[in-house]
C-alpha cells in the first residue's frame, strides 16, 4: 500500500518564501503544524491508501488528466484565510486570485480522469485554496479563526503553473515525506523553438 495524491507543487521560491513568511503575521501557537516551504503544493485529489496494482491506474489517470486539462497558465496567490470558516480553525490557507477558474478547471480534469479509471469521486466541491498550516489544538484554532480575518490581504505572487504530480506520501513523527511517482507537463501557449 503506498498513500498517494494528486497536485501541483508551488515551485517559483520567491512566492515560496513569502508564503512561507506568512506565518511572521500570525500569533505562535501550540499544536499548529506549518507545511514546510520545500512541501508546498495544491492538492487537487487526495487518493489515501492504494493497492501496489492501482498504482498504474493512478498513472494513468494523472496523465489523461494533463491531456484534458486547460493549458498552462499563472495564478495568483493573496490573503489568508482558514477552514472551518466558523468556530476553530483547522487550516489556514492562501486564496487564489487570478487563475482560481483555471486551478479550478484543472482539478475537474483530475477528477473526472480519475472516476473514468474508477476511482471514487470526491463528495466536496474543489476550493482554490494552498494550505499553509494544520491546526490540531482547538484552542489555537479558535485564536488563529479570530486573528486571520483581520491580517491585511497581502498579495505572495503569481505562479506559473505547468505541471501535475502524482506524488506519494511517506508518514513519519516529523510530518509527511513527499516524492514523485509521476510528472506530467501541461501543454503550453509558448511557440515552439
Amino acid at each position: 500500500m503506498i498513500r498517494a495524491f494528486v497536485a501541483v507543487p508551488v515551485e517559483d521560491g520567491v512566492v515560496r518564501r513569502r508564503l512561507a513568511g506568512a506565518r511572521s503575521l500570525l500569533p505562535e501557537l501550540r499544536g499548529v503544524r506549518w507545511v514546510p516551504e520545500s512541501q508546498l503544493h495544491f492538492t487537487l485529489k487526495f487518493l489515501g491508501d492504494l493497492e501496489e496494482d492501482r498504482v498504474r491506474d493512478a498513472r494513468e489517470a494523472t496523465a489523461a488528466a494533463a491531456q484534458a486539462a486547460p493549458r498552462a497558465f499563472q495564478l495568483a496567490l493573496e490573503g489568508l484565510g482558514v477552514f472551518p470558516p466558523r468556530g476553530s480553525a483547522r487550516v489556514v490557507w492562501a486564496g487564489c486570485g487570478a487563475g482560481a477558474a483555471s486551478l479550478a478547471s484543472l482539478a475537474t480534469a483530475v477528477e473526472e480522469a480519475f472516476v473514468a479509471a474508477g476511482f471514487p469521486r470526491e463528495a466536496r466541491p474543489f476550493s482554490p485554496h494552498l494550505t499553509l498550516a494544520r491546526v490540531k489544538d482547538p484552542g489555537s484554532g479558535r485564536r488563529l479563526a479570530q486573528v486571520v480575518p483581520s491580517v491585511p490581504g497581502e498579495p505572495f505572487g503569481t505562479l506559473p503553473i505547468g505541471s501535475l504530480v502524482l506524488f506519494r506520501s511517506d508518514l513519519s513523527p516529523s510530518g509527511p515525506d513527499y516524492s514523485e511517482l509521476l510528472r506530467v507537463a501541461l501543454e503550453s501557449d509558448a511557440a515552439p523553438q
